[in-house]
């Protein structure tokens, strides 16, 4: 999730605010005189204020008439030619309610101000309000975390940390908004926010994030995420340097639900990270999915890789077979990191899939490209590469999905049932916790191997499965999802394993196998 955010000398940088799709004003006549004060002050704070003001990532502050002034023809040359605002989406396909880009109107009436020389206009027609509140944007929060002050050093690569802090909470809370406030926003590229629940090892999806241009994060109505009491909270940063050394210390508002939503948001990750770019490759095409177990609602899509990012492509291919693009990024920018909001949600009958579609320029033409001599594959540095779909979803019944756990329960049930003596428990025992997993020795295909990652239920294909007597399989399992490593009586890994399945007296199966290259 790694990638230096460049600041050329005349980039302005446009918050991700709440806009009406972009011809919303189209066709709507120019006024015959345009004026900062009535038309681009408004405009301009809509758009920019969050970002161009003093102390934050973009270059200059755009705040009143004399700060905007001697920028005006860098505005309209950037405006025109597409630069900003920021909006990678295209507009053939979806309609976002966060929606940044200008509109025809919106980019005509800029045009024309600067045109006519720029008139300031009359000073009552200034809206109040207009710049972007210093501190908290959504008011004093519930609960204000504090992460640990970081050194960044002047100059120097990219810092990585990641910040556990514990919190005082004495119940069970429901969020249903997330403010990051960064320290200094001059060196802090990204931050994302994960929820350690008291005796896991590992997070399990993510709370919220921020990063240049993002807004505080409001949950759908009537939705939230659950913070427990005991848990503890991650800060994964990332920053980039400037020349000078700098610090930050960043802190997280977090407002609650006074009782329990209608829906939890959940955070689902369509992530693949068994792929190999070759070097020099200039078009690598590298896919995910995730097929729905319930009837859902999809609320937002968010695209993420790193450097070789060339383009990512969400589509739903719905159980009576349609097909529908929902989100096109064409021209992918690590530098910004926007969570498509939906403006209409979503809905995804059972059975419905996600397929997600990246293509990655590992080539030297590519100007961002670390190293196109070799050879590169999934990890956490900003040299190597990530491919996931972040989608926000909920259930069209109940609170929350089903829990991979008790969809495995359910599985071993219902298909056991289904297909007798085909359907085995599989027992995958690690250093620091045990979970099952369901084994379906199908011949259609091959057989299947329902494991639980993270919080979410993948299918893994089991390929050259071969039987060797009445008690064991040996073979290879494929996994589209990350590392899994587990020691001891069973287990799994990257990219796949081999080994034996011996069915126990209980009829309970255990995996022994080491991890294939």
């Amino acid at each position: 999730m790694k990638k230096i955010l460049s600041l050329a000398p005349l980039l302005l940088v446009f918050i991700n605010s709440p806009a009406a799709p972009a011809a919303a004003r189209d066709g709507v006549e120019l006024p015959r005189k345009v004026t900062y004060t009535r038309d681009i002050a408004p405009l301009l704070s809509a758009k920019c204020g969050s970002c161009h003001r003093p102390g934050d990532i973009a270059p200059m502050a755009l705040r009143t008439y004399d700060e905007v002034r001697p920028w005006a023809k860098s505005i309209r040359r950037v405006v025109n030619d597409g630069t900003m605002p920021p909006w990678h989406a295209d507009p053939a396909y979806g309609v976002f309610s966060n929606d940044r880009s200008l509109s025809s109107y919106e980019t005509a009436l800029i045009n024309k101000w600067v045109k006519q020389g720029t008139a300031l206009g009359d000073s009552t027609d200034l809206a109040e309000g207009l710049e972007a509140p210093e501190g908290w944007r959504l008011g004093e929060p519930d609960l204000e975390v504090v992460f640990e002050e970081v050194s960044v050093p002047g100059g120097g690569p990219d810092v990585f940390e990641d910040l556990i802090v514990e919190y005082e909470l004495s119940e069970d809370r429901w969020i249903r908004s997330v403010e990051v406030l960064p320290g200094d926003r001059r060196v802090l590229h990204h931050v994302i926010i994960y929820i350690l629940e008291e005796g896991a090892s590992s997070p399990n999806g993510w709370l919220g994030a921020w990063a240049a241009g993002m807004e505080p994060m409001i949950f759908p109505e009537g939705t939230g995420r659950l913070l427990k009491k005991g848990s503890r909270l991650v800060a994964d940063m990332h920053y980039h340097p400037t020349d000078e050394t700098a610090t930050d210390q960043t802190r997280l508002g977090l407002h609650f639900h006074d009782g329990e939503p209608d829906k939890e948001l959940v955070n689902l990750w369509i992530q693949n990270s068994t792929f190999k770019i070759p070097a020099g490759a200039g078009n690598h095409e590298v896919r995910s999915s995730f097929t729905f177990e319930q009837d859902s609602v999809v609320h937002g899509l968010l695209p993420h890789m790193h450097y070789r990012g060339k383009d990512f492509t969400f589509t739903a291919r719905y159980p009576d077979g349609r097909e529908e693009i929902l989100l096109q990024v064409s021209d992918y920018d690590f530098n910004w990191q926007t969570l498509y909001k939906l403006a209409e949600p979503l809905r995804m009958p059972k059975g419905s899939k996600i397929n997600c579609v990246a293509h990655f320029d590992n080539s030297a033409a590519n100007l961002a490209n670390p190293d196109s001599t070799r050879d590169v594959t999934f990890g956490n540095e900003s040299f190597d590469e990530m491919m996931i779909g972040f989608v926000d979803y909920t259930v069209e019944e109940g609170l929350r999905p089903m829990s991979a756990e008790d969809r495995i329960a359910q599985i071993l049930v219902e298909l056991g049932a289904e297909h007798p003596g085909s359907v085995f428990e599989v027992q995958l025992i690690g250093d620091e916790f045990t979970t099952s997993s369901a084994l379906y020795l199908t011949s259609e295909g091959g057989p299947l191997w329902y494991i639980p990652v993270n919080g979410t239920l993948h299918k893994a294909r089991i390929v050259n499965l071969s039987r060797k007597d009445d008690a064991s399989y040996s073979g290879k399992v494929v996994a589209p999802f990350g590392t899994f490593t587990f020691e001891g009586t069973g287990g799994f890994g990257e990219p796949h394993v081999a080994g034996t399945i011996d069915i126990g007296a209980d009829g309970i199966l255990t995996f022994e196998g080491s991890v294939v290259e």
